[in-house]
């Protein structure tokens, strides 16, 4: 291992192996990542799929942990920061692709804020169309007024423009300082899967780290491939992850009051909705809002959603 490793690249993925090999190949294809002393850290949260397989015979110069369980986002992040030897710790959802010189961009940005704990790309889709990139901390007054909390993107297209303070940071491709990721001791893995991102983020600017979104450096996200089959769950374990954020971030009250805003809306649409009950996206709609009720009046179990 070189002793001035820049980059790691750490990559979670759980039965994803056609996307996950897009993104390697994405990898292997941007020259401009070889001066940094790239290392590609590999967490397979117990695929299914092939996945290992595919893995040492494409990629056998990476790093490679299969769990025997699906631990977890948090969890998988952890394993593979942790054990990165680079300076700065590049985290890839397995739905990502490099665009050539992109990331290289980003450690060059990130050189120049000595302060600097995490910084996100520009997110774009496959067409180069952007994506939202940055997002608000949740709370009461986003469920009471939803529009107040809306974040627009970022950039007009072809934006070069200059790496700025945020919130948060979507956590498809995120780029931590390692220094600043064990200080904060990585993730909180009482999130399962979403907010753990979120989370961190706040966790940052409170200990005085800047988190940064830089416009002049874009990353393909092919959104929601990962968990497209599941939606339902996804949305479920959504919930869970974000009554945990509220409970941490906040007091009894307020979390007493933001679960009854959150069970109010979802009575809301179960009992107005079922007159107009047609097409396959309104009953997934309906179905989750059913689920959701049903989960307010089991106690909030943390089984309800991807690991039930």
């Amino acid at each position: 291992m070189e002793a001035d490793l820049t980059l790691s690249i750490v990559i979670i993925t759980k039965d994803t192996r056609e996307l996950l090999e897009g993104l390697l190949d994405s990898i292997e294809k941007d020259a401009s990542l070889m001066p940094l002393g790239r290392e590609i850290i590999i967490i397979d949260n117990a695929s299914t799929d092939g996945t290992e397989e595919f893995v040492k015979n494409a990629c056998p110069h990476a790093r490679y942990v299969r769990n025997d369980r699906n631990a977890g986002f948090a969890v998988a992040v952890n394993q593979g920061a942790r054990v990165a030897a680079g300076r700065y710790v590049l985290l890839l959802n397995s739905d990502t692709r490099l665009i050539e010189g992109e990331v290289a961009k980003m450690v060059a940005a990130a050189e120049d804020i000595p302060d600097l704990g995490l910084m996100g790309p520009q997110l774009v889709y496959g067409d180069l169309s952007l994506q939202r990139s940055v997002a608000a901390v949740p709370g009461l007054t986003g469920e009471v007024l939803p529009g107040s909390s809306r974040v627009a993107h970022a950039a007009p297209a072809g934006s070069t423009g200059p790496a700025r303070d945020v919130e948060s940071l979507i956590g498809a491709a995120i780029m931590i300082r390692k220094n600043a990721f064990d200080d904060l001791h990585g993730f909180d893995e009482r999130f399962f899967f979403f907010l753990e991102e979120t989370d961190f983020c706040l966790r940052a600017r409170r200990k005085g780290y800047r988190v940064v979104f830089f416009p002049g450096a874009r990353v393909i996200h092919l959104q929601g491939r990962t968990v497209r089959k599941t939606w339902v769950k996804g949305r479920m374990e959504y919930n869970i992850s974000l009554r945990k954020f509220i409970k941490k971030h906040h007091g009894r009250p307020y979390l007493v009051a933001f679960d009854a805003v959150r069970l109010a809306k979802s009575l809301a649409y179960v009992i107005a909705v079922p007159l107009s009950l047609f097409g396959m996206r309104m009953r997934l709609r309906y179905s989750y809002y059913l689920k959701l009720v049903v989960w307010y009046m089991r106690a909030c179990p943390d089984d309800a959603g991807l690991r039930g």
